[in-house]
């Protein structure tokens, strides 16, 4: 029988130990940003593990993403991410990307890079690293207007009125994007999760993100934001990486932004988080806008899992 093998691939009893981390993204303190599970597989091939067994892993951390760090593809790629949520695999997340990133250059202690590529379901996804923060740039980021009736619908449930016509963001997960009138109204916001559930399932959207600007601030570049899921059993999500994409894209179709320009975003405080993101909005010089996500993520447990 195998009793050990070095660090970090470690048999014990013909059980496989490998390196785990959590790691909070979106935030500088510790337990105030959204949680990602990542179980670092670099050490061993792909095919040594199974689906289902990826999935049982995310469904026991029930965390809302676990993901799985593997040996790319190809050498243009750093490494290759697969994310899992407690019910299924998914081809791109937002902090999960993030998180991944932070814990992947601590496994491999690489304390000068500045840029990471990223395979994943959703294909190549460039990160950047400059002064503490991660950055990704979207896989995309499509707008799509909405109905009458699917507003209505949406306002019923939120228990709001919007004040700019709300519309779907395609980012990976379907978002309803619906702007109201400040931050604070966003904050105070009370949503009939039963029927907000009922709305994104009948119109197969995951959720709405609802923003609202705060007022010592120029309208268009400060927001608090909220992500109600109720479909998918997120109530509310924390800090929402593919969110702050949505929003960012919704934002640039109502100013339509001639320059470059960031979006702060806070979000959290009703779930006794305190999680920050800078969305910007860049206008490339061959006239296409792109979609990037920043923020900060700091590891919080940091040891092996036993599988």
């Amino acid at each position: 029988m195998q009793l050990k093998k070095l660090h970090p691939r470690t048999y014990l009893y013909m059980t496989l130990i490998v390196p785990f981390k959590q790691v909070d993204v979106f935030t500088e303190k510790p337990f105030k940003g959204n949680p990602v599970a990542v179980i670092n597989f670099l050490s061993i091939d792909e095919s040594e593990v199974t689906q289902n067994e990826l999935q049982a892993i995310a469904n026991w951390t029930n965390l809302s993403e676990t993901t799985f760090l593997f040996k790319p593809s190809d050498n243009k790629y750093d490494y290759k991410l697969r994310i899992f949520s407690p019910r299924n695999e998914m081809p791109f997340a937002g902090h999960p990307t993030i998180g991944s990133c932070k814990a992947f250059l601590e496994f491999t202690k690489n304390t000068t890079a500045t840029s990471i590529v990223q395979e994943c379901g959703a294909g190549a996804i460039p990160l950047t690293i400059k002064e503490g923060l991660i950055s990704f740039k979207a896989p995309i980021a499509d707008y799509e207007g909405i109905s009458s009736d699917v507003i209505a619908g949406y306002e019923q449930a939120i228990g709001l009125k919007f004040v700019a016509a709300p519309a779907l963001l395609h980012t990976g997960p379907e978002w309803i994007v619906a702007l109201v009138d400040d931050a604070e109204t966003c904050l105070n916001a009370n949503p009939n999760f039963t029927m907000l559930a009922d709305q994104t399932n009948q119109n197969k959207h995951v959720g709405i993100i609802l923003a609202g600007p705060k007022k010592n601030a120029s309208i268009r570049n400060s927001y608090e934001m909220r992500a109600f899921a109720p479909v998918i059993n997120v109530n509310e999500d924390p800090v929402c990486g593919s969110g702050s994409v949505a929003l960012a894209r919704y934002l640039q179709e109502l100013y339509n932004f001639e320059e470059s320009t960031s979006i702060t975003i806070s979000q959290g405080g009703r779930l006794q988080r305190d999680g920050h993101i800078v969305a910007s909005i860049i206008q490339e010089g061959d006239g296409n806008t792109s979609y990037h996500v920043a923020g900060h993520a700091i590891t919080v447990i940091d040891g092996n899992i036993a599988l």
